[in-house]
């Protein structure tokens, strides 16, 4: 077998090896941010529905993705709006509007912590209800693709390679059906090299009625907005891509035809129980959450209650909205947490040998600490390169007259498998908060988040932690495998410990996270051994693999 390409990116950073020792061991450093969006260039006027939130779907949000569309190197940002219940109504009529300016944004990463409004040139447009935003290279080719998830029909943008994108959902065999979808996740369930395609689906639009009058449900002594609950869920839909830039919708086929409708929010393609079949798993609003466990033979089974996610730890099922993936304790093992309604905590499940999950949120500090807040997108990510992975989560209610209205973004911060609460942004609340994503932005080292409210103007916070510890950025591209290598797994060995994550797509709340997998080193200024497991199953082990820049690394062919 060849070694396979490490490509060194030109656009490195280099840490002196004195900072890093006398710095590394200060834990006085907090996390900190500092919003940038107006001065980047980042200016998107978000909306969902109007301000009193009389109707389901205004309460939602909408979500982001980061990619490198034009391949330079520098992560650029999509950002997927709602609309208003005028246009809902002429959508679920069966109409397809007009485009309107702020259906979309793509703003351009222009490489000096500037971002340019590019949507209009890159022939971007959304005439629906937007909901979900997600990027991968389906087709191989090359170039980032992009998906939008709505409230009508699904858009599909296949990039050109020339900056700019063509929608070919139609074409691409995505239903023309009008269906509120959410979430959605790209994986090679089958091994054959291409990406294939789960959405979610929330709730069946055509079940009730939009007219005016909005009904009135009790909430806390509130009259507020009715559902999800007592209104009809929706199937998700799995589609094969078939290699020709077309896809085939096998959800029947893949043993998911018969799973009840739920109303899904947020889904990821992963190997959970790490048996080189990668799953999918699905965060779901007031029902019980789906694990599909691929069975290796183009099918899935629905195991989230057998392997222990479900339901909580009471056994009861929650308002799981957003969901993050990783291995927040180093023990090799991917592990789930779900964020939720206010005054009911994020459940954080741990992953034990067997492969059966734990919920586990009241021992590592987060049942209490959580409570406060109504959660949507989360993840978890090492702010400060210590080598243990934060928690950060947006939060925002849905009910605009309840006091918890407004909410910040928040970072638990790790310590030996324990969180507690070390950042809010900002000090006193300002708005209410959906879609985000992570993303080192500007090739620093340190992962930087944007943050989407129900309304107003997105934050794009830069990571300004003062830790000066050491890190490593990898970039797989796939060969015999699919090019974005979603599905591989990657173990880093350096200075006597273990780190472990995977190249996964689709967590967070309707977003999509920096696809490059992300160590923290702490004090420890090299690395010894990384290991690749690529989607297709071979083993790649690299030795000293260069620390304090981001590489590349391709699949042997």
């Amino acid at each position: 077998m060849e070694p396979g390409r490490i490509v060194i990116s030109a656009v490195s950073v280099l840490v002196p090896l004195a900072a890093i020792l006398s710095l590394a061991s200060d834990r006085a450093h907090p996390i900190q941010f500092t919003d940038i969006a107006a001065k980047a260039g980042i200016k998107a006027n978000m909306r969902c529905g109007g301000p009193e939130k009389r109707w389901i779907p205004e309460a939602n949000g909408s979500g982001a993705a980061w990619l490198d569309y034009d391949n330079d190197g520098l992560l650029d940002l999509l950002i997927v709006n709602g609309s208003d219940m005028q246009r809902l109504r002429e959508i679920v009529a069966g109409q397809t509007p007009p485009a309107p300016h702020d259906g979309v944004y793509l703003f351009k990463n222009l490489g000096n912590g500037r971002f340019e409004d590019v949507t209009q040139k890159a022939g971007l447009s959304n005439p629906y209800w937007g909901t979900g935003a997600n990027a991968a290279d389906f087709n191989n080719d090359g170039y980032t693709d992009i998906l939008i998830t709505t409230i009508g029909r699904d858009l599909l943008f296949k990039n050109n390679g020339n900056g700019t994108f063509t929608e070919i959902g139609k074409a691409a065999g995505l239903s023309q059906n009008i269906a509120w979808h959410t979430g959605s996740a790209f994986g090679d369930f089958d091994n054959d090299g291409y990406l294939d395609l789960f959405i979610t689906g929330y709730v069946d639009i055509h079940s009730f009625s939009f007219n005016e009058p909005a009904p009135v449900c009790q909430y806390l002594g509130m009259q507020v907005f009715c559902g999800p609950i007592g209104l009809k869920g929706e199937k998700g839909v799995l589609y094969h891509n078939n290699g020709d830039g077309t896809f085939t919708n096998v959800t029947k086929q893949a043993g998911l035809g018969d799973v009840k409708p739920a109303h899904g929010f947020s889904a990821v393609f992963d190997d959970f129980n790490q048996d080189s079949k990668i799953d999918i798993f699905v965060a779901n609003d007031s029902d019980p959450n789906f694990l599909f466990l691929n069975q290796g033979n183009g099918t899935f089974k629905e195991s989230a209650l057998d392997r222990g996610v479900a339901f909580n730890v009471d056994g009861r099922a929650q308002s799981n909205m957003g969901v993050a993936v990783g291995d927040y304790d180093n023990s090799g093992r991917l592990d789930v947490l779900t964020t939720t309604f206010h005054q009911d905590y994020f459940p954080l499940f741990k992953q034990d040998k067997s492969g059966a999950f734990e919920d586990i949120s009241s021992s590592v500090g987060l049942a209490t600490v959580t409570m406060p807040y109504f959660g949507w997108a989360c993840g978890f990510a090492d702010f400060d390169n210590d080598g243990q992975r934060e928690l950060w989560i947006a939060n925002g209610h849905v009910y605009p007259r309840s006091p918890a209205y407004f909410e910040p973004f928040t970072v638990f911060r790790n310590r030996g498998g324990k969180f507690a609460l070390d950042y809010s942004f900002p000090a006193t609340p300002n708005n209410s908060y959906r879609g985000g994503a992570t993303a080192d932005f500007n090739n620093n080292g340190k992962l930087d988040v944007v943050v989407l409210p129900i309304s107003g103007q997105p934050l794009l916070l830069e990571n300004q932690t003062t830790e000066a510890n050491s890190w490593t950025g990898i970039r797989l591209r796939g060969t015999r495998s699919n090019r974005d290598a979603i599905g591989a797994s990657v173990r880093i060995e350096a200075c006597g410990t273990t780190q472990f994550d995977t190249v996964r797509n689709g967590d967070s709340y309707l977003s999509h996270n920096d696809s490059r997998v992300h160590f923290g080193l702490g004090s420890c200024a090299k690395t010894d051994r990384v290991t690749i497991t690529w989607p297709l199953g071979g083993v790649q082990v690299l030795k000293n693999v260069p620390v304090n820049r981001y590489i590349e690394i391709e699949e042997p062919r």
